[in-house]
């Protein structure tokens, strides 16, 4: 959605990402923030498969690659220190994909979750040699043209 805001009196718009407690997450040119509560996205298909993201941008980029909305349900983290306290979810789930980042805390957690569930599968070689899922998008949209 596009989210129109002020701080200190200044107006600003930016592109919001729902968030579960009701709070947006905000990205644009200038800001990388959350209006109201942080917390995760968990988008629910009825599916028995959970895919997670760090963020949405890397979920938008693969559901637009993929096409694949309805073919499980989603988890976008908006935040790796969210990890933790939302393990739960993935109880409910018979298969766990991970699309986290190339880096030290994609690793970390990465690790937690496939050593705490055998159903979950680490994807991130899909994007070998990128920081994320998005930016691996990016450069193959970019190759195309």
């Amino acid at each position: 959605k596009e989210v129109h805001y002020s701080i200190k009196d200044k107006n600003y718009f930016a592109l919001g990402f729902k968030n579960n407690s009701g709070g947006f997450e905000i990205r644009s040119k200038y800001a990388k923030i959350c209006l109201g509560s942080k917390d995760v996205s968990h988008i629910k298909n009825g599916n028995e498969t959970i895919r997670i993201f760090e963020g949405f941008f890397d979920y938008l980029s693969f559901i637009q690659k993929e096409n694949l909305f309805l073919k499980s349900d989603y988890l976008i983290l908006n935040s790796t220190a969210l990890v933790m306290k939302n393990i739960s979810i993935l109880k409910n789930y018979k298969q766990i994909e991970l699309y986290l980042d190339n880096d030290a805390t994609g690793d970390k957690y990465t690790s937690i979750i496939t050593e705490t569930f055998q159903n979950s599968s680490d994807l991130r070689f899909t994007y070998n040699g990128y920081k994320d899922l998005n930016e691996w998008f990016s450069i193959c949209e970019l190759e195309v043209l």
